[in-house]
C-alpha cells in the first residue's frame, strides 16, 4: 500500500531534504523531525516540523503523531574521520538515537522504518572491488562501526517487534545542495572547495583510491523506489556501479571548473579508517526495486558546480 504520512529524521540535512521535497512533491505528507534551534534550510519553512533529540527517549516520547506510514531515518553523525576525534557523537546520535527512532516506531504502531547506511560498513576486501550486500563486514571507523551496529538492530530489535526496514547502504553522494566547505565530508565537495579557492589539490592518502559516486536525485530515485516496493527486511545497495579514481575525479572536477590545464596535486599523508575502494553491486538492488541511476558524473559535477555558482552569486 502506497503512503499516505511520512516522517523523515535529519530532514534538514542535505539527502534528508531533497527527498522531503520530493515526496512532498508526490502528494506524500511529509513530517520533519529535527533538533530544536536547528535553522530551517531553504523551502522547508512551510512544511510540519517537530522538535526531538533523538538521543533523548523521553524527548521522543513526547512525539505523538498519527497515521504516520513509514519513518525514513536519516539523522546522524555523518564523517569518518571525525567520528575518531568524538566517537561519542556516532554512539549517542548513530546507535541510542536509532534504538530511540524504533522504540517510537512501535509506540506509534508504525510498521515501516528505511535506514540511512552506508557503504562504509563493508571494510577493505582486497581481493574485489565491486561489493555486494551479503559480504562480510569489516568497518574501519566509529562511524562505520555505529552503522553496522544500526544495520543489526534493525535485524535483531526493530524486526522482532513487527517493524518492516529496509537499510540502503548509499555510497558517495554528491550534487546540488551539499555543503562544499566541510573538509570531512564529501569527497566531490572538498576537491570542488580546493580548485575553487586555488590550483592546488591537497589529497590524503593514495591517488588511485576509489569510489562509487552517486548524484543526489538517483539517490533520492532510490529512497522513493524503496517506499513503495515490497524490499521488506533487506539491505540495498544505494550506488552507480562505476568505479572513480581520486585521480580521475580530481581531473573530471578541474575541467569542469576550467582548470584542467593549471592545477596540481599536493599529496598527505592518509586519514584514520579511510578505505582503498570499492563500488556497489547493484544486483540485488535492481530486482527489488528496478533501480537504474540516471546521472553520468561529468553531468552531475556540471550541476553541482553551476549550483555552488549560482549560491554565491546569491549570497
Amino acid at each position: 500500500m502506497a503512503p499516505n504520512k511520512v516522517l523523515i529524521t535529519g530532514g534538514f540535512g542535505f539527502v534528508g531534504a531533497r527527498i522531503a521535497k520530493h515526496l512532498d512533491a508526490k502528494g506524500i505528507e511529509v513530517v520533519i523531525l529535527e533538533q530544536s534551534g536547528m535553522v530551517i534550510p531553504k523551502g522547508l519553512a512551510n512544511y510540519k516540523i517537530v522538535e526531538a533529540d533523538i538521543t533523548d527517549a523521553v524527548s521522543m516520547q513526547k512525539v505523538k503523531l498519527p497515521d504516520v506510514d513509514a519513518v525514513l531515518h536519516l539523522a546522524a553523525q555523518s564523517s569518518g574521520p571525525r567520528s575518531f576525534s568524538v566517537p561519542h557523537l556516532d554512539i549517542n546520535l548513530n546507535i541510542i538515537g536509532t534504538l530511540n527512532v524504533i522504540d517510537w516506531c512501535t509506540a506509534n504502531n508504525v510498521e515501516r522504518l528505511l535506514f540511512a547506511s552506508s557503504f562504509v560498513v563493508c571494510g577493505d576486501h582486497p581481493e574485489l572491488e565491486a561489493i555486494s550486500e551479503d559480504i562480510s563486514c569489516n568497518p574501519k571507523s566509529v562511524y562505520a562501526g555505529s552503522k553496522l551496529a544500526c544495520e543489526h538492530m534493525l535485524m535483531n530489535y526493530a524486526q522482532p517487534k513487527g517493524i518492516s526496514w529496509s537499510a540502503l547502504r548509499m555510497y558517495n553522494v554528491y550534487g546540488p545542495g551539499q555543503d562544499i566547505t566541510k573538509p570531512d565530508q564529501g569527497v566531490v565537495g572538498i576537491f570542488m572547495n580546493m580548485l575553487r579557492q586555488q590550483d592546488i589539490v591537497q589529497v590524503k592518502g593514495r591517488l588511485d583510491r576509489f569510489r562509487d559516486l552517486i548524484y543526489i536525485d538517483d539517490v533520492v530515485q532510490a529512497w522513493d523506489l524503496c517506499l513503495h516496493s515490497e524490499a521488506h527486511n533487506q539491505i540495498l545497495n544505494i550506488g552507480t556501479g562505476q568505479k572513480t579514481t581520486y585521480s580521475e575525479l580530481i581531473s573530471l572536477i578541474a575541467k569542469v571548473l576550467g582548470k584542467a590545464d593549471s592545477f596540481r596535486i599536493e599529496e598527505l599523508p592518509g586519514t584514520p579508517g579511510d578505505m582503498m575502494g570499492c563500488f556497489a553491486d547493484l544486483e540485488k538492488t535492481r530486482k527489488y526495486l528496478s533501480f537504474v541511476p540516471k546521472v553520468k558524473l561529468e553531468e552531475g559535477v556540471a550541476e553541482m558546480w553551476n549550483w555552488v555558482k549560482k549560491k554565491e552569486k546569491n549570497s
